[in-house]
């Protein structure tokens, strides 16, 4: 059994521990769903070059509050950034087939800026990784069938691939035809995450600190120059393996609260029931 299949088989393992447990109570759940959210959106952005404090982005999302100084600019991009990923969250509750359709449309949304012409348009012009003008996205004439390549082969690697797997080399390969003029990193990292819900798992926030954003960038560019894709792919499977287990670590806390809860009081049980 190789490294990257042994590491899946956990996730798979991981998964199953996480739906064993009972729900988190719907107000936890709430809490829950919304820090991820605001944490994408952050997460996101700040790998992009945003300058916005998960705090500030909380409070632009949460509270419509601007922030002092920030750039217009990034205040819109939190705001859309935000409506692509409920589209995003929509879409992963009514799993389907992806389309060239459902990933123009979180590119639209996620780019917005006031009526953005190019949100949503394949590129016309060539396009290639900060600094590396050797090695180019695909070519803009190429675009088009490259993309149709890559719905189809989601189709068939959507029912044979391990979800994990499937997700990351739906954000590589998303990746490497860099389709759009803007806004392909955040629109990866939503296909990437629409992937993963719409088989059970967890969100996953590649984190923006320098250490995290150059190991992902540098896989990424290896995977475009060399066809190695195992560097990415363990990139997520680590970052999908401690989101399992903190939210497996946070239902165990939601159950033993709950014991100690049902153990612990002087009420009668009618008492109780009339207080819940």
């Amino acid at each position: 059994m190789t490294d990257e299949v042994q590491a899946l088989a956990e996730l798979t393992a991981l998964q199953a521990k996480m739906a064993a447990f009972r729900p988190l109570a719907a107000a936890e759940v709430r809490a829950l769903e919304e820090d991820v959210r605001i944490e994408h959106v952050w997460s996101s952005n700040a790998i992009e070059g945003s300058s916005l404090t998960k705090y500030e982005t909380a409070s632009i999302l949460n509270r419509g509050m601007t922030i002092h100084g920030a750039p217009v600019a990034e205040i819109l991009d939190a705001m859309d950034l935000n409506r692509a990923y409920d589209y995003m969250m929509d879409l992963a509750a009514r799993p389907q087939l992806l389309t060239a359709t459902t990933v123009r449309d979180l590119n639209r949304l996620a780019m917005r800026r006031v009526d953005n012409p190019d949100a949503g348009r394949y590129r016309a012009v060539a396009a290639w990784p900060s600094g590396f003008e050797e090695t180019p996205y695909t070519e803009p004439f190429a675009i088009n069938a490259a993309m149709a390549d890559l719905i189809d082969w989601s189709h068939t690697a959507q029912v044979t691939l391990h979800p994990v797997k499937y997700a990351a080399e739906l954000h590589r390969r998303f990746v490497t035809n860099h389709p759009f003029a803007d806004g392909n990193g955040r629109t990866a990292r939503l296909l990437m995450n629409l992937a993963l819900t719409e088989f059970g798992y967890p969100v996953i926030n590649i984190q923006p600190d320098r250490a995290s954003r150059d190991a992902y960038m540098a896989a990424l560019h290896l995977s475009q120059t060399t066809g190695d894709a195992a560097p990415f792919t363990a990139i997520i499977v680590a970052n999908v393996r401690a989101t399992l287990q903190a939210r497996i670590a946070t239902l165990q806390l939601a159950e033993a609260n709950r014991q100690a809860a049902a153990g612990d009081s002087r009420l009668e049980a009618d008492d109780q029931g009339n207080h819940q």
